[in-house]
């Protein structure tokens, strides 16, 4: 080191530099060889609202690791992510009262909005619906999206539970008037699961989420398919969590005789059977399955997302962390080493892909 320079900074300086920096890259610039810096995205990023924080532990339904503002914005520099788009976590807002599910919807989505005035360009938001109100989520739609200016909306792999009258998935016929605005909007919809009524506790000892998650989130998958609603609502954007969950693995019973002749990214090889096609699905399960958009948490491993690599093409599949239930810098780390994608395919998986959802986000 040049003495002049040691001799006018102190250590704290040094460091206090160096931090200044890397926060600089963080937010979207380049290296110290000038070189662009990755861009990433993350589309699974959880910041809970103090209503609902406040509503589930007055009713004893959960305690969670509550985050604050500052500790999401440490984690995503840390990571150098850019982009988080922010939705809430489980078991959601319906616990028998109408009142209390639209109240916590509004409240749900106006704490996400201020999020993000606070940090313009960092923050994106999925608005909350109010379900099981149908008429409730139409106008969360309408105040998500003309006067908070959200990105899409948020809707849990299951909707009913023991407090309605059982479980109902996203392919139910109830929603169709939520779909037909969705469609003419060609909106977004984030998914993610939760646990479902007829499965908890079905392991002892292993909570929900280590099995039923992946269950659940191929299990609303199926009856989207099954249900010819994602045929009837092209415009819809579907995104799910977790890698689609157990789908992969389903791929041959939903597939038929075509699934044996998938190859990395979904393509198919010469001779592959023709589609097993329905009044439902009228392309085939493939064609569906491949235009829904899957991110990559829980999945950082050579068999998670090796899987979804497989199933669908790579403009399909965009970083998801989980924050605050992981570290989104681990997450990053673990997407790398796991090796399914080249460096040259890394970019559209951080975020290329994810502007193409989210162009405003584009560096």
């Amino acid at each position: 080191m040049n003495p002049g320079i040691q001799g006018s900074l102190s250590r704290r300086e040094l460091l206090g530099g160096l931090a200044a920096l890397g926060a600089g890259l963080a937010a979207g610039g380049q290296n110290v060889f000038g070189q662009a810096r990755q861009r990433i995205i993350n589309v699974h990023h959880h910041l809970t609202a103090p209503a609902y924080v406040k509503f589930l532990q007055d009713n004893k339904v959960r305690d969670f690791p509550i985050k604050s503002e500052a500790q999401c914005m440490e984690d995503m520099d840390k990571a150098g992510v850019d982009v988080a788009m922010c939705s809430t976590i489980g078991p959601g807002i319906w616990f028998g009262s109408m009142e209390d599910t639209r109240r916590l919807a509004r409240e749900i989505n106006e704490y996400a909005a201020k999020l993000v005035s606070n940090h313009p360009g960092r923050l994106g938001m999925f608005t909350m619906l109010a379900l099981p109100d149908i008429d409730g989520s139409l106008k969360e739609i309408e105040y998500g999206f003309d006067k908070l200016k959200a990105d899409g909306v948020y809707m849990y792999t299951n909707w009913g539970g023991k407090a309605l009258y059982g479980d109902k998935y996203l392919g139910d016929v109830a929603l169709a008037p939520i779909y037909e605005e969705l469609n003419r909007r060609n909106a977004i919809v984030y998914t993610h699961p939760k646990d479902a009524a007829c499965c908890e506790a079905a392991v002892p000892g292993v909570p929900g989420s280590t099995v039923e998650y992946t269950m659940d989130t191929a299990r609303t998958i199926v009856s989207l398919l099954y249900s010819g609603t994602a045929a009837k609502y092209p415009n819809i954007r579907w995104i799910f969590s977790h890698g689609g969950g157990a789908l992969p693995g389903m791929i041959g019973r939903i597939g038929g005789a075509q699934a044996s002749y998938l190859e990395d990214g979904g393509k198919l090889r010469e001779g592959a059977p023709a589609p097993r096609t329905t009044p439902a699905m009228p392309k085939g399960a493939l064609v569906e399955l491949q235009k829904f958009f899957y991110d990559t948490s829980s999945a950082v491993n050579p068999i998670g997302v090796g899987g979804l690599r497989k199933m669908v093409p790579l403009s399909q599949i965009m970083f998801g962390g989980d924050f605050p239930f992981v570290v989104s810098a681990e997450q990053i780390h673990l997407l790398k080493e796991c090796r399914v994608f080249t460096d040259s395919e890394l970019p559209a998986i951080f975020s290329g892909n994810a502007t193409r959802l989210f162009p405003k986000f584009k560096a």
